[in-house]
């Protein structure tokens, strides 16, 4: 496990190059490479291994080139660098999904209802996940949705519903990643120390009443700071998919129901519930059920051993 902050998991060597983690070098340069990117202003970032010995670092100087844009105390912490992300992210739980595999699986599947970013890098080491994914143009719907009309809201909801109806057509054998290991949805997971197994977690979905007969692929963490919206043509991108998996298609409802981790940010109670409520009604009218009410149930038990 690394014993730096994992803010400080990107340092700048020169104005050039940066050293990601302990064991990546990034640098720009003037022409592409396989592994490259646009920095945005007519040079190209590439990444490739460190040689030894490894170069003294600064703390990053030119926060413009490489930006902290999100950082979840020391679980995890996102940089745009040029037309990419870097997510580098403590790894809590060992067994899961990883979330490139599951980038390529989604890739795969050719879905029409939205988009996925694609992978250019990942690597995990010391404790650490690190991928480097592609920068999806648009607004992120946290932000953009205090600006939309009815119509516009409207219409947004009823693309979030094709995509879960379209991800729901996935199906699995299991409640787990898409490779078989376990998925790492905490809502479903019982104990001090959350057994994720998809047994441990078909025990708990038996528990809660859902039909276990077959399992639909589902995103498991499609709040609005995940959504991007395209403003030219108006389609949407999904973005992190590290806790998506097989569920029971009661769950996919469920999760908008009962998850404030869903909810926008800021303002009042109501205002803040307001993506979730509206998904989760339109989830109803197009026949997903949910356990809401049996999961709250279970979720106290669960909070009082």
């Amino acid at each position: 496990m690394s014993s730096s902050a994992i803010t400080d998991s990107i340092r700048e060597v020169n104005e050039n190059t940066w050293v990601i983690g302990d064991t990546l070098l990034l640098s720009r340069q003037a022409s592409p490479s396989p592994a490259s990117w646009s920095d945005s202003n007519g040079l190209f970032f590439t990444i490739s291994q460190m040689s030894s010995p490894p170069p003294q670092t600064r703390p990053i100087d030119d926060k413009f080139v490489i930006q902290l844009i999100h950082n979840v105390g020391e679980k995890s912490a996102v940089w745009r660098i040029g037309e990419a992300y870097c997510k580098v992210k403590a790894v809590e739980y060992t067994g899961c999904t990883l979330e490139h595999t599951t980038l390529r699986f989604v890739q795969e599947k050719r879905p029409t209802a939205f988009k996925v970013p694609s992978v250019i890098y990942h690597e995990e080491h010391h404790g650490r996940y690190f991928i480097i994914q592609s920068r999806m143009e648009g607004e992120i719907m946290a932000e953009a949705w205090w600006s939309m009309d009815e119509e516009a809201r409207d219409v947004c909801v009823s693309q979030m519903v094709s995509v879960c109806k379209e991800l729901a057509s996935w199906k699995g054998d299991a409640i787990c990643g898409v490779d078989g290991l376990h998925l790492s949805e905490e809502r479903l997971a019982s104990g001090k120390e959350p057994d994720m197994s998809p047994e441990a977690l078909l025990k708990n979905c038996k528990e809660l009443g859902m039909d276990c007969s077959s399992f639909s692929f589902f995103h498991c963490d499609m709040g609005p700071g995940n959504v991007i919206r395209d403003r030219t043509n108006g389609s949407i991108g999904i973005i992190d998919w590290e806790t998506a998996g097989y569920v029971p298609k009661e769950w996919i409802r469920t999760k908008f129901r009962v998850s404030m981790g869903l909810n926008l940010p800021g303002r009042d109670d109501d205002s803040k519930n307001d993506w979730r409520r509206r998904i989760q009604q339109q989830l109803g009218k197009e026949g997903f059920n949910d356990v809401a009410g049996a999961w709250m149930v279970w979720s106290s038990g669960k909070r009082q051993l």
